[in-house]
């Protein structure tokens, strides 16, 4: 903390006018004077740091200390850092603050699960034989999921553990063995939480349509992990753009360069019409071309919801403008000329 030049200011202890002292700025004197240290620490723990050595290891300061700051454990005497009640206060207010104590009590069962209860990181510092204990461990991933990290190998592979921290934390499907990484209700809790999840689901996985789906509708640029086939995938890529414009880049090259698709991703309406305007002017004989131009019709009115009277005209007169003998149907003989105009058909 930087001091600004100049007198150092005068703290008053007056009961009458309790202003917060400030131990970093006071005399070598005052900073082992057990009241004034005992007032600071109470207005704020982490003032511990500049106690004198005497009052580190005062029981009664450094518990005042600790119920206002879980971390002022650190500036305790070695002493207390083994004391099971100052511990106990110290992860009950922050859990990581198990990692300024004694290695005794990083092996206490109590402790630690309430430092993990508090704060699921804590894990990282207890006992190796606490990291593989399943209570602990599923306590941690349940606050937080990253928390898998920090687990036995054995029970980084135990399903029901890596599956409540990815339902917590998607992206702690890093940490799950390839084996749970192939898992499908394993992958699809985790995208579902974070999209980007996918970036650590095995190959077979990320070609999964149903998956990805999933993925994009929640994160579009999560898009960059699918496998090539679904990168061309229509109805993927729709959903991706839809999702984030800038999914369009993960795109295969044919689908970024589909008038719809970049319109899409664009939010593009105008180009979204001429898009419409173009099908329309279109008159295919075969059923099956006939139904896949409808179909691209009724895309654009789902994602362009502005324009969906234009597709109903558009597919009305395109699925069926003509009678038997060849003339225009008496409903659309009215239409035609405004069909022409509308979109631009010779």
């Amino acid at each position: 903390m930087s001091i600004a030049p100049g007198p150092v200011p005068v703290v008053s202890l007056s009961a009458t006018t309790p202003r917060a002292p400030t131990l970093e700025l006071a005399t070598k004197e005052l900073k082992g004077d057990r009241k004034f240290v005992l007032a600071a620490v109470q207005k704020d723990g982490a003032e511990l740091r500049f106690a004198s050595e005497e009052l580190k290891g005062d029981r009664e300061i450094v518990l005042a200390a600790v119920h206002k700051h879980g971390y002022a454990l650190r500036f305790a005497s070695e002493k207390l850092k083994a004391d099971r009640g100052i511990v106990l206060a110290a992860v009950q207010k922050h859990g990581y603050a198990l990692r300024f104590a004694s290695e005794e009590l990083k092996a206490d069962r109590e402790i630690v699960l309430a430092a993990v209860q508090n704060d699921g990181y804590a894990l990282e510092c207890a006992s190796e034989e606490l990291k593989a204990d399943r209570g602990i461990v599923l306590a941690a991933v349940h606050k937080h999921g990253y928390a898998l990290r920090f687990a036995s190998e054995e029970l980084k592979a135990d399903r029901e553990i890596v599956l409540a921290a990815v339902q917590n934390y998607g992206y702690a499907l890093e940490f799950a063995p390839d084996e749970l990484k192939k898992d499908r209700g394993i992958v699809l809790a985790a995208v579902q939480k974070h999209g980007y999840a996918l970036r650590f689901a095995s190959e077979e996985l990320k070609a999964d349509r149903e998956i990805v789906l999933a993925v994009v509708q929640n994160d579009g640029t999560a898009l960059d992990f699918a496998s090539e086939e679904l990168k061309n995938d229509r109805g993927i890529v729709l959903g991706a753009v839809q999702q984030h414009g800038y999914a369009l880049r993960f795109a295969s090259d044919e689908l970024k360069a589909d008038p719809f698709v970049k319109a899409l991703a664009r939010r593009d309406l105008e180009l979204a019409y001429e898009y419409l305007k173009n099908l329309g002017c279109l008159r295919p004989t075969v059923a099956s071309e006939l139904d896949a131009l409808g179909d691209k019709i009724a895309e654009i009115a789902k994602y362009f919801p502005e324009l969906e009277q234009q597709a109903q005209e558009a597919s009305a007169r395109i699925e069926n403008p003509c009678n038997d003998n060849g003339k225009y149907s008496r409903v659309h003989q009215g239409s035609r000329k405004e069909f022409e105009t509308d979109f631009n058909c010779k």
